[in-house]
């Protein structure tokens, strides 16, 4: 789909920040094509919506300031229905059928490994939004959403001093769960506190019943969810009808499943560690969120996964304009090399793994569903011993 024309982008060299305006004029017959494959159905529809939002978002203010480098951004959208079939197809489609120039999107771990299997044999860009276990290393894969150290290392200790030393997992059985959950236990072990129980469940549980025994009879400070997509729906309401006293921790949700997916104050109390929330006061944020407030209601809410899409986005059409888009391979060197002032803060991709340095910060959910800070730790680099480009 083409995308319309609102707000501008204005950037420098290798940093960006919004601005308002009134539109160029782009040469229509030159344009570049951005292919996205998001979860619009499936298992992690609940996000695929935002996700695709804030892509238009971003191409909608990059086409009002003339486009990338006068070269008007169409924008192509794909629906890979949270499965790995449905990534492989339609980033097949979008790679070899509509020739896109890059390729976006992703949320799941088996969206993103999916998409890979195509995009990396083509040595085509791949910039894949959400946090994830790390570990997939490839040279034209960019990666804006962070790895367990960006979301843990910090988070831990915090909660070891804030909450409580003992620890019970909940968390859906695929890679980034499993990876986190011995993460997390080697950090708690690290820092004094214990992790005494771990769960994970196949996607479609419906009953976490057995595994809420377990929690009440383990008397844990503290229950940390990994439970994802419609099935957290399920397994938070489940949390809160079985009377759990525990607090409730995790790394996974955000302001658009506390809202729109969970009835009201069903998630208050709650701690995230997240990259990005909603309340973050920052000139670059408050501009951010009115553009997206304006194209697409003025109650609509973003998180930490769709921010990080936007953020990847801006990087891609800085690089462009920085490099002419010459080669993928000249992207990734350019992208790897330039900061940009994003709606979460000032962040920079390493060339040693292709991950950006995302901000670590802890919010506690309110009844309303949005999160106050607690902690903000700024910027931190990823870490992926199982990655090393450079």
């Amino acid at each position: 789909m083409s995308i319309s024309r609102r707000q501008m982008l204005k950037s420098a060299g290798a940093a960006g920040v919004l601005a308002f305006g009134a539109p160029s004029i782009v040469r229509a017959a030159d344009v570049i094509n951005v292919g996205v494959t998001a979860p619009i159905t499936g298992l992690s529809a609940i996000l695929g919506e935002t996700l695709a939002n804030c892509y238009k978002l971003a191409a909608a203010q990059l086409n009002a300031k003339n486009g990338i480098g006068g070269r008007e951004v169409n924008l192509i959208i794909e629906d890979n229905q949270t499965s790995t079939k449905g990534a492989v197809d339609k980033a097949r489609k979008l790679l070899f059928s509509d020739n896109v120039d890059v390729m976006m999107g992703g949320i799941l771990s088996l969206e993103r490994t999916a998409t890979l299997s195509v995009t990396g044999p083509a040595k085509k860009l791949y910039i894949y939004p959400t946090y994830f276990e790390g570990g997939e290393c490839d040279p034209f894969m960019i990666a804006t959403g962070g790895v367990p150290n960006q979301q843990i290392d910090n988070y831990v200790p915090w909660l070891i001093e804030n909450v409580g030393k003992t620890c019970y997992i909940q968390g859906s059985d695929y890679a980034w769960a499993q990876v986190s959950s011995r993460i997390i236990q080697e950090a708690f072990e690290k820092h004094g506190g214990e992790v005494v129980g771990v769960d994970l469940f196949p996607f479609g549980t419906q009953d976490f019943g057995p595994s809420m025994q377990k929690v009440r009879e383990a008397n844990p400070d503290m229950v940390w969810t990994m439970v994802v997509g419609n099935d957290a729906i399920t397994a938070v309401k489940q949390y809160r009808s079985f009377d759990m006293k525990p607090a409730y921790v995790t790394q996974a949700f955000d302001e658009v499943f506390t809202t729109s997916a969970l009835p009201d104050g069903e998630a208050e109390g709650m701690l995230s560690a997240q990259s990005y929330f909603t309340t973050i006061e920052s000139p670059e944020n408050s501009a951010f969120v009115a553009a997206y407030r304006d194209m697409f209601g003025e109650n609509a809410l973003v998180n930490s996964i769709s921010e990080a899409a936007y953020t990847g986005f801006m990087l891609y059409a800085a690089a462009v304009e920085q490099t002419g888009g010459t080669s993928d391979a000249e992207l990734v060197e350019a992208i790897t090399s330039m900061t940009l002032e994003a709606p979460q803060g000032t962040v920079s991709v390493s060339p040693e793994t292709n991950i950006m340095s995302t901000n670590s910060i802890i919010g506690r959910a309110r009844a309303d569903g949005l999160f106050d800070i607690e902690e903000h730790f700024g910027r931190v680099e990823a870490s992926d011993p199982d990655c090393s480009l450079s």
